[in-house]
């Protein structure tokens, strides 16, 4: 099973999305070694549906979301590298293979981003509420939902109509 190269109309987008994702793991992984280093020894670790802090711990526990972040960004980057190995919910044909390929190969790149993203702004709202007390924002989980299932459901609906 060779990779599967990226081409025409989504190669563009795929190479911006590798980019954006490089950029978000790196930032990800510099601003936690910041905040780390001027972290309290007891830093807030999590947040209930409402976006206040519920419970505390060491300042270790900053450390808890990067392999979490690293490992899914590493397993998405190589699965969208091999489409072919994807479940689709459309039978995968000679004649639409490439669309079809192309397509999941780019929506997993933005799963990706996507997941990044939210990770980030995790982290980055545990390291504010560390000092300042502020809860995460009460808008958090629904918006962040809307755009994973969103994208989910966009991505379905483009399958099903290059079918």
């Amino acid at each position: 099973m060779g990779k599967w190269k990226s081409t025409g109309q989504y190669a563009r987008m795929n190479k911006c999305l590798d980019i954006i994702g490089i950029i978000l793991v790196m930032a990800l992984i510099i601003t936690t070694f910041m905040y780390w280093g001027k972290a309290p020894d007891i830093v807030p670790t999590h947040f209930n549906f409402k976006g206040e802090i519920d419970v505390y711990g060491s300042k270790n526990t900053l450390f808890i979301l990067l392999p979490i972040v690293i490992i899914i960004y590493i397993g998405l980057a190589i699965l969208s590298k091999y489409p072919q190995v994807c479940n689709y919910c459309i039978e995968i044909t000679p004649k639409n293979k490439d669309k079809q390929y192309s397509m999941a190969s780019t929506f997993i790149r933005i799963i990706n981003v996507e997941m990044l993203v939210i990770f980030f702004y995790i982290q980055m709202s545990t390291a504010i509420s560390m000092n300042s007390g502020k809860s995460l924002s009460i808008g958090f989980l629904p918006i962040a939902l809307f755009i994973l299932f969103g994208s989910v459901g966009f991505y379905i609906y483009k399958s099903v109509k290059f079918k």
